[in-house]
């Protein structure tokens, strides 16, 4: 008499050698695939977090420099040092008129600062590419006459992310002046 077993054939065979290797390789391919992915994100989301902290010094330096020179336009008599700080890559903080010829140290930024003749600006970042898309901006107070009288433009340079620019007026002065330090 022939025995069967009937156990043998109603189950779906699972445990070959073959499928367990397969099955477990297909597994652990996927989820190295998906480790990789959620680094890469991560790597990613915390570039864009450090772009955004870099526009942001940007637009905080420009904000407090404003505020500082109609502090010291609405002043009588000052002098002082306007400590400011920028993100790395921006090498120099610039006040000119574009639409004046370019003279003086600087004339080689004249080619890249010229792109915004007809904007109503005085002080620029250099280099512009740099500066988040904020590399022009209009500081009203300023004796811009005066600054640019020998360098057009009138450069600062930025020493490791540090600007230290004077800021002064006198008693008979309209508007503030500013020079390096």
């Amino acid at each position: 008499m022939v025995r069967i077993n009937l156990s043998r054939f109603g189950r779906k065979r699972f445990d070959k050698k073959g499928q367990e290797v397969l099955g477990m390789g297909f597994g652990m391919i996927f989820s190295i695939m998906l480790i990789v992915f959620f680094v890469l994100i991560a790597f990613i989301v915390i570039k864009e977090f450090l772009g955004a902290r870099d526009c942001a010094s940007v637009g905080i330096f420009v904000d407090k420099f404003k505020t500082d020179v109609k502090k010291t336009w609405n002043s009588q008599i000052d002098s002082h040092v306007f400590p400011g700080v920028l993100p790395s890559g921006i090498d120099y903080v610039c006040f000119g008129d574009v639409s004046l010829p370019f003279k003086g140290d600087y004339l080689g930024f004249g080619d890249e600062l010229g792109l915004y003749e007809g904007k109503e600006a005085n002080m620029f970042f250099y280099p512009t590419g740099k500066s988040c898309q904020l590399p022009f901006h209009n500081v009203p107070q300023i004796d811009i006459e005066r600054i640019i009288r020998n360098q057009n433009p009138y450069c600062i340079e930025v020493d490791n992310g540090i600007v230290k620019i004077q800021i002064e007026k006198d008693l008979n002065d309209m508007f503030v002046n500013v020079r390096r330090v």
